[in-house]
């Protein structure tokens, strides 16, 4: 039995094909987007976090002195907003950065 190189009139493949699967300056770009757009979730976190202590401070001294459970119900929704708008982009800032880590590993594990 002959390989495919053996037979006549066969291109024989002596060059290795680039590896277009690992693209180190693609993945650097990513990486660097990646490391940038991050900081938006972050931002917003923050200013979530900034209003959920305003509406603390202005809705805590009415819920004190009414000391009903409808009190505790009316004021949970603009509390709870602002928490999960925080919760949320603080979780996707993370996730950004962790993906942009893995592929600056990526590229190091590749490099050597």
């Amino acid at each position: 039995m002959t390989s495919s190189s053996d037979q006549p009139g066969m291109p024989q493949d002596t060059t290795e094909a680039p590896d277009t699967y690992h693209d180190p300056k693609s993945a650097l770009k990513w990486a660097l987007r990646l490391e940038t757009v991050a900081w938006l979730p972050l931002v917003v976190a923050v200013l979530a976090f900034v209003i959920l202590a305003a509406e603390l401070y202005l809705y805590l001294p009415q819920v004190v002195s009414a000391g009903q459970f409808e009190a505790y119900l009316s004021v949970s929704i603009p509390v709870l907003i602002p928490l999960t708008a925080a919760v949320v982009s603080g979780s996707l800032f993370v996730l950004l950065r962790a993906s942009s880590q893995a592929l600056l590993l990526l590229l190091d594990i590749k490099e050597g």
